[in-house]
């Protein structure tokens, strides 16, 4: 059976993302390789990031997240659903999105 396309955001999502820091990678974020794992059980995940994907792709393998990761990508491809956090959810009131 064909999974669905999940697309996860590398910073504040996998990691512990508090600025840019001149492109220094932060440390995995502590249960993000365990929910990866859960999620790949059922979807197939891609990674997005503004990042480079070849320093994003070591850092995936230096933590364990590569065996669960189908591809890094910078564009926002069609997907299932989006796991971001800095998303605003549109539930189809206007009024409540301020």
């Amino acid at each position: 059976m064909k999974k669905r396309r999940l697309l996860v955001d590398f910073d504040g999502v996998l990691n512990n993302y508090t600025g840019w820091n001149n492109g220094i990678l932060p440390n995995a974020k502590e249960g993000a390789l365990e929910f990866l794992a859960e999620l790949n059980t059922y979807y197939d995940i891609y990674i997005f990031t503004v990042r480079k994907p070849k320093s994003v792709k070591v850092w995936l393998k230096k933590y364990g997240f590569e065996k669960y990761i189908k591809e890094v990508t910078n564009k926002k491809i069609p997907a299932y659903a989006y796991i971001y956090d800095r998303g605003i959810n549109f539930d189809g009131d206007f009024n409540e999105i301020q």
